[in-house]
């Protein structure tokens, strides 16, 4: 007897992990997404966006909200979590955000509604 959710994933194609360390997803985790939080940095140097003074606060950040990396900028922080569902939970609390799949990006409030949006277009298109 084959399971729905076996069924669900099969159907999908989706990747799963054997669990590592590294990334923070248990074994069997379906992988939504490769995107690393640093493609995202490239991705908005790339496009001009501004991401100055960009530093990894993983380490700090990451225990306290359940993400599994996190960049801080002078725009925009940019977290990845271990599930869509996780990265959810984070962002419902959260003003000034956007979040794609597993990303969460939340922004300065320096950065206009009209910069956002630039940088929304970034992510909705590097994240796959």
């Amino acid at each position: 007897m084959v399971s729905v959710a076996g069924l669900v994933v099969a159907a999908c194609g989706a990747q799963t992990s054997g669990g590592d360390h590294r990334t923070g997803r248990p074994s069997g985790a379906v992988i939504l997404n490769t995107t690393t939080v640093g493609d995202l940095v490239a991705a908005f140097t790339d496009a001009g966006l501004a991401v100055s003074n960009a530093h990894d606060v993983g380490p700090q950040k990451c225990p306290q909200i359940g993400c599994i990396d996190a960049v801080d900028t002078d725009t925009v922080s940019i977290m990845k979590f271990p599930s869509t569902g996780k990265a959810e939970l984070y962002a419902a609390s959260i003003p000034r955000m956007f979040q794609v799949e597993d990303m969460v990006l939340v922004f300065s409030s320096v950065v206009s509604p009209e910069a956002r949006r630039g940088y929304e277009q970034v992510a909705k298109h590097t994240i796959r």
